[in-house]
């Protein structure tokens, strides 16, 4: 697959989320990571676990909040 047209998808993907209303992942790292997807530095596969690694860290970034607001404060 060709530089352009993996931009080509990407692009469409984007265009589509924002067209439904939807916010598109703006976070740095990921959309670093889909430029490297699009150079065809790594493989979708690659990319689709960059993602869900940035998914499990907010998870656990949101619990480790949650845990020191509601368990670790004085009673």
């Amino acid at each position: 697959m060709t530089i352009e047209k993996r931009r080509e998808i990407f692009e469409a993907v984007r265009n589509k989320a924002h067209a439904l209303g939807l916010q598109f992942e703006d976070d740095p790292t990921y959309l670093n990571a889909v430029e490297e997807w699009i150079a065809g530095s790594i493989t979708a596969e690659n990319l689709r676990n960059h993602y869900q690694e940035l998914l499990e860290g907010r998870e656990k970034e949101r619990r480790l909040s949650y845990f020191v607001k509601h368990c670790l404060r004085e009673v």
